[in-house]
């Protein structure tokens, strides 16, 4: 779980079209510290030979566990508080996190492609460790977390529950990632997956990982009882994901005005009045 200084290209400009002995270099690399705690350094250091970044971090999720981070090289402290925030509670947000409990597939993804159709309706949002930010990709920002920042994922499927998070960032205002780095990184997921699914393999092997957190899954699955009915929850669940009142429609097959009374009575229930609301009092249940 090393925090590391992250080595960028010499040549930025070499990035997107990278000579194939010096790939070939790298994936030699790659290949011969895949058994030790070096990996996810070296791996992260090869992928900013590839394509340039600014900072990384790996996380690994399993089933609805909190996300253990693996690896960063975030600058500072202030930073590294950001993480601390997102493993604690705001991951529940996070539209990877969403992605991940829906099964999604080996890939390299732009953060705005896996956030659902109504993420984050609620523009005032007021809840603990998020501030509102409208120019930040997802429309907030978790507390510590640096700002101004394009963000690239690179997911693994790897055993049994676990998917594996390589988030590279990158500034906005150095243009962000290109479609050329997305299809660069995405020709060479067969290598880093396949190395990252191996690495994992030796590692939950060869160390007593924590085990599954039960206690997020029990929250997620009985928060409203017993104030709200099965199909109530049902609703908020959906509401929790990201989901809009058509959303849910759709994944319920029941009419948007079925959906919106449902949600309107939940909320009702649960002394809320909004999204926001709902939010706070779902993180507000993980920190207890």
């Amino acid at each position: 779980m090393a925090t590391v200084p992250l080595k960028l290209p010499l040549d930025q400009s070499s990035a997107i079209e990278p000579d194939a002995f010096f790939w070939h270099e790298e994936i030699g690399r790659i290949i011969d510290c895949v058994d030790d705690d070096a990996f996810l350094c070296q791996l992260v250091d090869s992928l900013a030979r590839l394509v340039p970044f600014s900072m990384a971090v790996v996380f690994a999720y399993s089933g609805r566990s909190r996300p253990l981070r693996l690896f960063d090289t975030f600058p500072d402290a202030t930073a590294r508080k950001g993480i601390e925030n997102y493993v604690s509670g705001t991951y529940v947000l996070n539209p990877f996190y969403l992605a991940h409990l829906r099964g999604i597939d080996t890939g390299v993804y732009r953060i705005t492609e896996l956030a659902p159709d109504a993420y984050f309706e609620d523009k005032e949002l007021r809840i603990d460790k998020i501030t509102t930010a409208s120019r930040e990709e997802l429309g907030y920002i978790t507390e510590g977390w640096p700002r101004g920042q394009e963000e690239l994922i690179i997911a693994v499927n790897a055993e049994g529950p676990t998917t594996i998070e390589i988030n590279l960032f990158q500034l906005k205002v150095s243009g962000g990632f290109s479609d050329s780095e997305l299809k660069l990184l995405s020709d060479q997921l067969p290598v880093i997956s396949a190395a990252l699914r191996k690495y994992w393999s030796l590692k939950s092997q060869s160390s007593d990982e924590r085990p599954l957190d039960t206690r997020i899954d029990e929250l997620f699955e009985d928060f409203g009882k017993p104030q709200l009915t099965d199909r109530e929850r049902e609703v908020i669940q959906y509401v929790l994901r990201g989901h809009s009142s058509e959303s849910i429609s759709l994944h319920l097959e029941i009419s948007i005005t079925t959906v919106k009374t449902h949600r309107k009575r939940a909320y009702a229930k649960l002394g809320i009045c909004s999204q926001s609301e709902l939010l706070s009092e779902f993180l507000k249940s993980i920190a207890a």
